[in-house]
Formats: structure tokens, C-alpha cells, sequence
């Protein structure tokens, strides 16, 4: 007997019902193997740079705005062109053809012709004279002007034997009293055959051209001289433990910075069966100092401890990591702009109108950003936030719309989640005309430790890795400051081992220029043999 009507009609409406639940969650899975293919296009063949055709974001983004300033006449004021078109009061606008200020793609002009050489080279003149002038022909001719060329060449470093001899004295006629002899130099490694000169150039070589030992070892072998790698790494370790008493004195004076700015990265650790995960940790305090550091593990620990007692803005990703820390510690969470974008960038493959139309916003943001960059920190938070604020609100109200009609568990959804459950600390540049829009600082910095581990692998341990973070700490803060790398940890390494450890701080790289001013650097320096070697090796 067949069923009634009725029923039938809500077998049908079940099976209706069923039949979209699941076209529903294949499309979620097309969607989601889409970007993941994406992804993987861009990561093989693909640059990896977020390029968006400005053109395109800028149709998307036009016509949002227009709908919302139909819809919403608060948010017509919101408008961001009239933001970017025109000068703030007191700044400039951003120049011709940058892709910041306008609508347009940014050109970077090209110089052409021959690169002119430095002029702080050493010059040697080899004069070229025809064959006529070389014989008894010469009494014939005058000489009329010349013709300059100029090469770059190069010559090969080389060791050198640099001998310290201490002459001994003694009183004429009064044995009694004993030879006299003029102390022995401070080393930074005690009883080494290494100069400071060497360390530091197997330093730099090591954690800034990121030239394993082995490489090292063999390169000084082509050069006649046989240094074993656990020599050098008995060097490595040495340095590193002079060393760390600076870089802890620049941790504790980065808790006084206005902003901090954290980021991590993985390594790979070596251990008996197979090797281990650990993270790099790097800290960004303002212009001040770039400080990395390690951790067996990724967890909320390693923030907390980097920044126990510190009172100030830190601005980082959102990861979960750092929860502990902004709910106990006395700072203030500052989100990255940079990292929304990525997300709508990602989203692009499966929606990308809508991708386009954010992207335009947080476009928007930065032209904003770019324009008032030259202005005082006080001037620029209210030009900032008068002309950013529009644009926000225009964006919060088209992502509180857009979140009811995009697909739930879609890289789209996840995008506009990411911006509206961050938007506390997304916005927060608006309080202080100081603080940055993105995070890309401290990645920048960790692209330190990216280049390396593609070079080195792993480390060989736990100490290895906090030798790698005091050391890259200084490069990449002698980097920050433009400071030549090798010259500065060869007198660093010098003045260390007698340096008053309460004045520390004055051999950081943020007041090195200041310090070499000071006479009693001067004098130190001065004082050491190790800078008395002629200026071809000290060059």
C-alpha cells in the first residue's frame, strides 16, 4: 500500500534536505583541495610574493564601497579614495607610480650605464705604454693626456701569523730584582691559536653567510692552513659564552622599548634516533635591538619568560602561544595586518570577488598608513585615525555581512573570522601613530634562521642552538643599526674580556658609535696588540 501524500512529501523534503547537506560538504572539500593545490602551485612554479593586480582590487573594492554607501549613508564618508588622493595636513602624498598610494603599479626605475665604483676602494694605477714609446723610438713622441679605465678586482683573504713578542728586562747590576715584561694580552678564548680577527670572521661566516664548519674547514684548507671542525666549534662556543653576558644585557634593555614585535620559527635538533623539533624565537624592540631566541618547544612558556616584566606593546600573530601572555602580563596586544591579508590573498582561488574586495580595504589601510609616515608620532595618530577610521568601519560592516552568506569552514570564512575575532588588535594602530600596521619586521629578521637552516639542516643540539640565537642576536642588530658585521665583533671580542660587566650595554650595537667616542673605548683599543697588526689585515 503506498504511503499518503504527506508523508511522501516529507520523504522528498528529507531527502531534498539531505541531498544539499551533502552538496554542501563536497563543495566545502572541492574548496578546500582547490587552495590546497593553489598553495602547492605557488610553492613549486609560483613566486611567492602577494601580488594582486591593482586594477582588478580596485573594480572589486569600488563598486563594495558604492553599495555600502548606498546602503549605510554613515559609511559613504568612508570612502578611503578621498583619504588617499590627497596630502594629509602637514605630510605628502605617497610619490608618483608607488603602488601604496595609488591605483596604479608601482615602477621601480632601473639606472642603466656602467656602475660606478666605490670610492673608498684602494686605487692601484697600471700604466699601459705602447710599443713605440718602449724603445728608441721614445725621444720622438710627448706625451698628450691618457686614457682611464677603471676593474673591479679582487684579491683572496689570507692568514696571516701575527707575532705578539714580549721583550724582558732587567735592572743593570740588580739581578735581584727581577725580569721585567709587559703583560700578556686579553683573548677572548684563552690558550687558542685564534685572533679576534679569525673568530669573528668564522662568526660572521657561520650565523651571517650562513657557511657551516665543514664549508669552513675545507675552505681554509685550499688555503694551506688545517683547522678542524671541532676546533672551530670549540672557538664558536667560547665566543658565544663571552658574548652572551652582552646579549643579556640587551634583553633586559629591550623590556624598555615602546612596541615589541615576536615571531618563531621551527629547526630541526639533532638527537640519538632521529632529530627533534625546537623553535627560534625572534624579538624586535623598536630601533633598539633584534634579539633571538630558542626553545626545546612552542608554547606559551617562551613568551612569557622572553617578556616577564615588560609593560609596553607587543605586536605578534595570532597564535595561540601568546594567549597566556596578553592575559597576565602588563602589555598590550597589537595585531598584523599583514597576516589578514595573506588570508584573503589564500582565498582568491575560491572566492574571488570577495578576496578582492578585502584586499582593496586592507589596501586602503596601508596607502593611509604610507601617506603619514613622515609625520611626528603625535601628528600622525590623529591624521591616521582620522583617515583610517572610515575605512575600518566600512570594512567591519561589510564583514559582519559577508559572514552570514559565505560558506561555513571556507578559506573565504576563515579570512573574514580571522579579521572580525582580531579586530581588537588589528585596529589598535590607531592608538599611538608609533605602533606598525604588520608584523613583517620580525619575519623579515627570521628569514635570518630560514636561510641558515637550508644550509646547516640542524643543529647539533640544544647549546648549539643558543650559541646560533646570541650570535645571529648581534648580526642581525649590527644590521639594524649599519654596522660592518666582522669589524665590530673583532673589537667586541677584544674589549669584552676586561669591560666592566655593570656597563655591558655600552658595546650593544644600539650605542656602539656612541661608545667608540668615548676615550676609555679608545684607549682600550688602542692598547690591544691585536689592532697594531698593519692595515691591510685590519681592513
Amino acid at each position: 500500500m503506498s504511503k499518503p501524500l504527506e508523508e511522501q512529501i516529507d520523504d522528498l523534503k528529507h531527502k531534498l534536505a539531505r541531498a544539499a547537506h551533502e552538496r554542501d560538504e563536497y563543495r566545502k572539500l572541492y574548496e578546500l583541495a582547490s587552495i590546497e593545490l593553489e598553495r602547492l602551485r605557488r610553492h613549486i612554479f609560483g613566486q611567492k610574493a602577494e601580488h594582486v593586480d591593482p586594477g582588478q582590487m580596485q573594480f572589486a573594492f569600488d563598486a563594495i564601497v558604492q553599495m555600502l554607501a548606498g546602503a549605510a549613508p554613515a559609511e559613504a564618508a568612508a570612502s578611503p579614495d578621498a583619504g588617499t588622493k590627497s596630502p594629509p595636513e602637514g605630510g605628502g602624498a605617497a610619490p608618483a607610480g608607488s603602488s601604496e598610494g595609488g591605483g596604479g603599479k608601482g615602477r621601480r626605475i632601473t639606472p642603466h650605464g656602467r656602475q660606478k665604483l666605490p670610492e673608498h676602494l684602494p686605487v692601484e694605477r697600471i700604466e699601459l705604454l705602447p710599443p713605440e714609446v718602449r724603445d728608441e723610438r721614445a725621444t720622438e713622441m710627448v706625451r698628450i693626456g691618457e686614457e682611464v679605465s677603471e676593474t673591479l678586482e679582487w684579491r683572496p683573504a689570507s692568514f696571516v701569523r701575527l707575532q705578539i713578542v714580549r721583550p724582558k728586562f732587567a735592572k743593570k747590576g740588580e739581578p735581584e730584582a727581577g725580569v721585567i715584561i709587559a703583560d700578556v694580552a686579553d683573548s677572548p678564548v684563552p690558550r687558542s691559536l685564534a685572533g679576534p680577527g679569525l673568530l669573528a670572521h668564522v662568526l660572521v661566516s657561520k650565523y651571517g653567510d650562513h657557511l657551516p664548519l665543514h664549508r669552513q674547514e675545507k675552505i681554509f684548507e685550499r688555503q694551506g692552513v688545517h683547522l678542524a671542525r671541532s676546533t672551530l666549534c670549540g672557538w664558536v662556543g667560547s665566543c658565544a659564552e663571552v658574548l652572551g653576558h652582552l646579549v643579556s644585557a640587551m634583553a633586559k634593555d629591550a623590556l624598555s622599548a615602546h612596541c615589541i614585535a615576536i615571531d618563531a620559527t621551527g629547526v630541526l635538533v639533532q638527537a640519538k634516533d632521529k632529530c627533534r623539533r625546537g623553535h627560534f624565537w625572534v624579538l624586535v624592540a623598536d630601533r633598539d635591538h633584534v634579539l633571538f631566541r630558542f626553545t626545546p618547544r612552542h608554547n606559551q612558556d617562551g613568551p612569557k619568560t622572553f617578556l616577564r616584566g615588560y609593560k609596553g606593546y607587543v605586536q605578534a600573530d595570532a597564535s595561540s602561544v601568546y594567549e597566556e601572555l596578553f592575559r597576565t602580563e602588563q602589555v598590550t596586544e597589537v595585531g598584523c595586518w599583514a597576516h589578514g591579508r595573506r588570508r584573503f590573498f589564500e582565498a582568491m582561488s575560491s572566492d574571488k570577488e570577495r578576496a578582492m574586495t578585502a584586499l582593496g580595504f586592507i589596501h586602503q589601510l596601508f596607502a593611509i598608513d604610507k601617506a603619514t609616515k613622515e609625520l611626528p608620532p603625535s601628528r600622525r595618530t590623529e591624521q591616521r585615525r582620522s583617515r583610517a577610521q572610515p575605512v575600518l568601519d566600512a570594512f567591519r560592516a561589510w564583514l559582519d555581512r559577508e559572514e552570514l552568506l559565505v560558506l561555513p569552514r571556507s578559506p573565504i570564512a576563515g579570512a573574514i573570522g580571522y579579521a572580525r575575532n582580531q579586530w581588537a588588535a588589528l585596529t589598535r594602530f590607531l592608538d599611538d601613530g608609533r605602533l606598525r600596521l604588520d608584523n613583517n619586521r620580525s619575519e623579515l629578521e627570521l628569514r635570518r634562521e630560514a636561510v641558515g637552516r637550508k644550509n646547516w639542516i640542524f643543529v647539533g643540539s640544544d647549546d648549539g642552538a643558543e650559541w646560533n640565537a646570541t650570535i645571529v642576536s648581534l648580526i642581525a642588530s649590527c644590521a639594524l643599526h649599519q654596522l660592518d658585521p666582522w669589524a665590530y665583533l673583532r673589537d667586541v671580542l677584544i674589549l669584552l674580556p676586561s669591560w666592566p660587566r655593570d656597563r655591558v650595554i655600552e658595546l650593544a650595537p644600539k650605542s656602539w658609535k656612541q661608545t667608540l667616542e668615548h676615550t676609555d673605548a679608545r684607549q682600550r683599543l688602542a692598547a690591544s696588540p691585536w689592532t697594531w697588526a698593519p692595515a691591510t689585515l685590519a681592513a
